[in-house]
């Protein structure tokens, strides 16, 4: 009786879940109309999510996901559609009934095409039989992020905040040996999901500690960061998950204007802001509660090691500083990165340019952060690393460059900061990598040698290459180990 109660709750919250807009698409609309026909139509894409789980439609569930989502109950993780759904459909089809109600929706818009959803859940689970009671009921909150596609409105973020938890909370675990399911393994590490200040602006970040880390106990920490353009979900993630397994406690966060913190223009590559923004990170995790103020360090992957220089440079509190695959330019190296003087004067006049519209409208003109046919991009070429969504093409990225960023990248010497840099240093690299001449001119250039290791592999084997980024990441433990040491 029980299972056709739910099933037919569920059924009834597809009829009443499922907003839809009498809105509809044509020349004279305004956006307020705009605003209301994409608010239903993301409200429906959540629900979809809850409803098709429900109903055990699993291509419902799976049409609702972008191509790699940030699946977050507990533990942030990047998932294809297919991967979520192999992971529910076993565990929830193991119930004799589920039913998930989604209630006090908050939209709002990052920009028109994305948006960001706060609201209520009440997750019912029911299994006949059951000692100690068929029924466990779980409340909380779910965080979602939603992009919008040729298709539609995509999660690409869910988030699950758990709540009360009311009746047999064992039925997880009598619904996971009905299902044949092993019990999950042991974390390495766990996570904390933060935010704090920088320059008026949000940012949101996530603190990997180590799962083995005590109460009270004061680790050495170290903010870890990506290459140009990216977010935390990329490159940095994966460096920022072995340090806290090695014993570290690794801050990763989006700068402003990136991901999931605040900020504008959007996607502007801004040397300067993100110096300040580093800065922000250091001061944060100085007040940490799981954090020796006094070991404090930096590792930045590609473009971040010259960003991470510049602040470490003048932060007596960085005592220890790590470049993986660093990108350090100056004037010389940019331009004969980027065409010689006519292609710098060429990127610099449509930053000017841009950054001068955006003044007077506001208006932020984007190009492809990489492509392999439109010549305006950031990028061009065939960087599979950041156009497969397996890889670092994920939808949380954007694949979004603001124009007005050229001057600031261009004349941004990464080289500048070298012979201020006294923290100990630590450069990983290879010859196949980006500009390893800007390395082996930035480690001359500074007061004390640093340690220099030289690896093979391209600059995207740094990023996510399992064997490359074990490597260096095992180096960068050493070097911090040593120079992170109990005072």
């Amino acid at each position: 009786m029980i299972h056709r109660v739910a099933t037919a709750a569920a059924l009834s919250l597809t009829a009443c879940a499922s907003p839809t807009s009498a809105v509809q698409p044509g020349a004279q609309e305004n956006p307020m109309q705009n605003a209301t026909r994409d608010r239903a139509a993301i409200l429906e894409t959540i629900h979809n999510v809850a409803r098709g789980a429900d109903l055990r439609q699993w291509d419902v569930v799976r049409s609702a996901f972008a191509g790699r989502v940030v699946l977050d109950y507990g533990v942030p993780e990047l998932l294809t559609p297919e991967e979520i759904v192999a992971r529910w459909q076993p565990l929830l089809s193991a119930f004799d009934s589920t039913q998930h109600v989604v209630r006090d929706e908050q939209v709002s818009f990052v920009d028109p095409d994305l948006a960001r959803v706060r609201s209520r859940f009440q997750a019912a689970h029911h299994l006949a039989g059951a000692a100690g009671g068929e029924l466990w009921s779980l409340g909380g909150r779910y965080e979602h992020e939603l992009a919008r596609a040729a298709s539609g409105w995509k999660v690409t973020r869910m988030r699950m905040i758990p709540g009360e938890s009311t009746g047999n909370a064992a039925l997880l675990e009598r619904a996971r040996e009905r299902a044949g399911l092993a019990a999950p393994g042991a974390p390495r590490y766990r996570v904390e999901h933060v935010r704090f200040p920088s320059q008026g602006a949000e940012l949101v970040g996530l603190v990997h500690l180590p799962a083995r880390a005590q109460e009270g106990e004061r680790l050495p920490a170290v903010a870890v960061l990506g290459s140009w353009t990216t977010v935390k979900e990329q490159m940095a993630s994966l460096y920022a998950q072995r340090l806290a397994s090695a014993g570290f406690a690794a801050l990763t966060f989006d700068f402003r204007g990136f991901g999931e913190s605040e900020g504008t223009p959007r996607h502007e590559e801004s040397p300067a802001r993100k110096i300040e923004d580093i800065r922000a990170a250091v001061a944060f995790l100085s007040t940490h509660a799981a954090v020796d103020a006094g070991r404090l360090g930096l590792v930045g992957i590609c473009a971040s090691s010259g960003y991470i220089a510049a602040a470490a440079a003048d932060d007596a509190r960085v005592r220890s500083v790590v470049m993986v695959a660093p990108w350090l330019h100056d004037a010389a190296l940019a331009a004969a990165v980027y065409g010689g003087p006519e292609g710098i004067a060429d990127r610099v006049r449509k930053g000017r340019e841009a950054r001068a519209r955006f003044a007077s409208t506001g208006e932020v003109i984007h190009v492809p952060a990489v492509s392999t046919t439109d010549a305006s991009a950031a990028m061009v070429g065939p960087f599979d690393y950041y156009l497969d969504v397996r890889r670092g093409g994920i939808p949380q990225w954007g694949n979004r460059f603001a124009v007005m960023s050229w001057p600031g990248w261009i004349e941004f010497n990464a080289l500048a900061s070298a012979p201020r840099l006294r923290a100990p240093t630590l450069i990983v690299h290879s010859e196949e990598g980006a500009i390893p001449d800007g390395a082996r001119r930035f480690a001359a250039a500074m007061p004390t040698a640093p340690r220099v290791v030289w690896m093979p592999g391209t600059q995207f084997h740094f990023y996510d290459d399992p064997a490359t980024v074990d490597r260096a990441s095992q180096e960068a433990a050493v070097h911090l180990r040593a120079t992170l040491s109990q005072r």
